[in-house]
């Protein structure tokens, strides 16, 4: 199986390795997400791919910063956990970004356009279905543009539902299903069928598979995978902690209510809605691999009930 082009090291060796293809590879991607008609001529990596870089590194979080020929310069985010304030995070990372464009002792008119490209394995824009969105500086009511040098892209992988076959995608969309699926159990062969209609895409799966070859990669491969596994089960487990505090205060809430008189049924369907979250949990605690003791604990949910949710996931 292909590694994941979402685990940092793998997206950084297929974009950013001291190769031809690498460039090939990143210019095409840009190229689609930008929809830049003329196309990216001229790539200088900002921070290119150390092959050294250790399991310390951070494994939620990856970013590949490149300047054009025309002095733009992009910076691709990949993020796999919801973690922090991630809309004004990544505003942040503009402003840092545009400020370092320009030297001591110059005049603003040396800032240079920044655009960062969003990755997300995790729906962040409520506010829309759109897998894909972009954000400018715009005046209000008129809908003109202020000035272009803020440009922001969101990708959510998870909103990203083909409803095509494979040929009728376009090329961002492959690029999409590419990075979202290969290296997914069960996808093997969506995904190859997905390799042989685009050439590039062919050759972003060989460097991935020359990659996989290295017995100390493969190790180290699946050493971020277990840490990412552990980071999103750590910070399930919080959430679930905190849906169930919510729960056990809406119960005491219904109590005292009764006490109280107020209408009994109002605060019973608020707790029917708890009841459909604590459904949810333990379909997410099935999906990252809990066993029904731990979900049963942290859910409260009774054995036979989770018993049947395991059986309807199964389907």
């Amino acid at each position: 199986m292909l590694f994941s082009p979402k685990i940092d090291f793998v997206f950084k060796h297929m974009f950013a390795s001291n190769d031809e293809r690498s460039e090939i590879l990143l210019k095409n991607f840009l190229n689609e997400v930008l929809g830049l008609k003329e196309g990216i001529k001229e790539i200088t990596y900002l921070n290119p791919y150390n092959n050294k870089e250790t399991q310390d590194d951070k494994i939620s979080v990856l970013d590949l910063k490149i300047k054009d020929e025309e002095s733009r310069e992009i910076d691709i985010e990949m993020q796999l956990n919801n973690i922090d304030n991630y809309r004004k995070r990544s505003l942040y990372y503009w402003s840092c970004m545009y400020s370092e464009t320009i030297k001591e002792g110059k005049t603003y008119e040396e800032l240079k356009k920044c655009i960062i490209i969003n990755i997300l394995d995790f729906k962040l824009i409520k506010e829309t279905k759109r897998y894909h969105t972009v954000y400018k500086i715009m005046e209000i009511k008129e809908k003109y543009e202020y000035i272009d040098d803020l440009e922001l892209h969101y990708i959510e992988l998870p909103k990203f539902r083909e409803k095509k076959t494979i040929n009728e995608l376009d090329m961002l969309e492959k690029w999409i299903l590419f990075i979202k699926e290969t290296g997914m159990k069960g996808k093997e062969k969506k995904v190859e069928e997905l390799i042989e209609s685009e050439e590039v895409l062919k050759m972003a799966a060989q460097k991935i598979k020359e990659l996989s070859k290295d017995e100390q990669m493969r190790q180290r491969y699946l050493a971020r995978q277990k840490a990412l596994m552990d980071k999103r089960s750590a910070e399930r487990y919080r959430e679930i902690l905190l849906e169930r505090a919510t729960m056990n205060g809406m119960q005491k809430g219904l109590e005292e209510g009764i006490k109280k008189g107020i209408e009994k049924g109002k605060l019973e369907g608020k707790l029917e809605g708890e009841y459909k979250k604590a459904i949810e949990t333990a379909r997410e605690g099935i999906k990252i691999g809990l066993d029904i003791k731990t979900i049963k604990m942290l859910t409260k949910l009774s054995e036979k009930e989770i018993q049947d949710i395991l059986k309807e996931s199964e389907k």
